[in-house]
């Protein structure tokens, strides 16, 4: 067994160049409802994209692209796969053994603490009892995993007691309104927990090449 934190790539734009390129795309279509076409100068995309987030005039966000890698828990994946203006692959639990490389991957969960030095005393902390309960299931459920390919079943009935926890790899292509609002939503306070590490994560990568698109998170 091993666990293994959640982790985000933007993988296009691939640089800071390219994610510019992909705000002035949005700016030559934006302006297109103006006919204000002779405004644009090398730098007018910023205060132009600016105003159309102040104005909620947003379709012409549509014009931008992002694709991003996540690794992140089966849970999280049932989320983020409800936003249905986005093209989605997934690791595939039916073709993929998910012990091919000797353990299966587990995310760790946010409650998870690893034990204490003295681990003669176990502490009775609620968070070390539950992480030391999680632990445990995940240790049978890859047990159980690898005892059933050993009995010769194939992967699409293996699957079946694989947990939430299981770690699963995302591709997605979505247009920039679409990740906007993914943004906003699942990094409300109101989000589940995990999920809004997965969006606090996107962001520290989207600012690398979208620098200022998506807003800080309000406390």
């Amino acid at each position: 067994m091993k666990i293994i934190e959640q982790s985000v790539k933007v993988l296009y734009p691939g640089s800071l160049d390219e994610g510019i390129a992909e705000l002035k795309r949005i700016e030559v279509a934006g302006r297109n409802c103006w006919r204000s076409e002779g405004k644009m100068t090398d730098e007018s995309y910023k205060t132009f994209i600016a105003n159309l987030l102040k104005r909620g005039h947003e379709s012409p966000l549509e014009f931008g692209e992002i694709m991003i890698e996540m690794v992140t828990s089966r849970d999280v994946m049932a989320e983020i796969t409800r936003h249905r203006i986005a093209s989605f692959a997934i690791q595939s639990q039916r073709y993929v053994d998910e012990s091919k490389t000797g353990d299966i991957e587990f995310i760790r969960p946010l409650f998870y603490k690893e034990e204490p030095d003295d681990i003669m005393r176990p502490s009775q902390d609620k968070a070390y009892v539950a992480s030391r309960i999680w632990r445990n299931a995940m240790v049978d459920i890859e047990t159980a995993y690898m005892r059933l390919r050993d009995a010769g079943m194939r992967n699409e009935d293996i699957r079946k007691v694989l947990p939430n926890s299981t770690a699963t790899r995302i591709m997605m292509k979505v247009n920039l309104r679409e990740l906007l609002h993914l943004y906003k939503l699942r990094s409300a306070n109101s989000a589940y927990p995990e999920m809004r590490e997965c969006m606090r994560l996107l962001k520290i990568e989207v600012d690398k090449v979208l620098p200022g698109f998506l807003p800080e998170k309000e406390e």
